[in-house]
């Protein structure tokens, strides 16, 4: 079984612990901690879960494997620590900061593996880099701030404009995936132009918007038309050729 299918049933199987247990606590009327603990724990569980399952679509499209392998690794060992955290009452202050730290970590690596599932044109390249760096600072930053409070307020300001540059790059770049579905076949229009002689561009027969020619075929940026450009020979040879 593949880790993103394992991830799904985990996940499944969680929200379907939590969701009966919540039934029995609302029915009951009360809070026993063995409810608490096993609501923590199916909360844990599916938390991890959506991490995993985020890398294990990288790992499927076979794009970034040395992302989303160590991802999924931190997934499982921010769940197994915190889980181990809940059921044995860990009292040491070290261990909830090193098991809070790895889920940041497994929390940043997750949030990268779907940056990193965009295909993005060549013009938009640099968003997914500063996307990276900015998903890293913050979860190192935070780190930084569980073993050493900063004083002042600085820290503060620090962590609230990375988390904006993230949640700004995270808004944009399935916009810019979505804008660079029109550079898809730049590359083999530019052979096959300067192969065949083909125009760098050709009017959709539907909207009349100019499209990126092309000898295979062509999606209408503007309307959806998608047709094929078929040469039949060339105006120029002599007959019988």
């Amino acid at each position: 079984m593949s880790p993103k299918r394992v991830a799904l049933w985990s996940l499944i199987a969680s929200i379907a612990a939590s969701a009966l247990l919540g039934i029995v606590i609302v029915l009951a009327g009360s809070f026993s901690d063995l409810q608490v603990r096993i609501v923590l724990t199916t909360l844990t569980i599916s938390a991890a879960s959506i991490c995993a399952l985020a890398c294990g679509a990288l790992w499927e499209s076979r794009r970034n494997v040395f992302l989303s392998l160590p991802g999924a690794i931190l997934a499982l060992l921010a769940a197994t620590l915190l889980i181990s955290g809940i059921w044995t009452e860990a009292q040491s202050e070290q261990f909830w900061k090193f098991s809070v730290s790895v889920s940041l970590l497994a929390v940043a690596s997750a949030h990268t593996c779907l940056l990193a599932m965009a295909k993005l044109a060549r013009r938009f390249g640099w968003t997914r880099i500063v996307a990276f760096i900015a998903v890293y600072f913050l979860a190192s930053f935070l780190i930084y701030i569980i073993y050493y409070t900063p004083k002042g307020d600085g820290g503060v300001r620090i962590v609230g404009a990375t988390a904006i540059i993230v949640a700004a790059l995270s808004i944009l770049t399935p916009l810019f995936h979505r804008l660079s579905r029109g550079d898809a076949d730049a590359p083999a229009t530019m052979s096959e132009r300067t192969d065949r002689g083909l125009f760098a561009t050709i009017t959709c027969p539907q909207c009349g918007a100019a499209q990126p020619n092309s000898m295979g075929q062509i999606n209408c940026v503007n309307c959806g038309c998608r047709f094929v450009v078929t040469i039949l020979g060339d105006a120029h040879a002599p007959v019988g050729s």
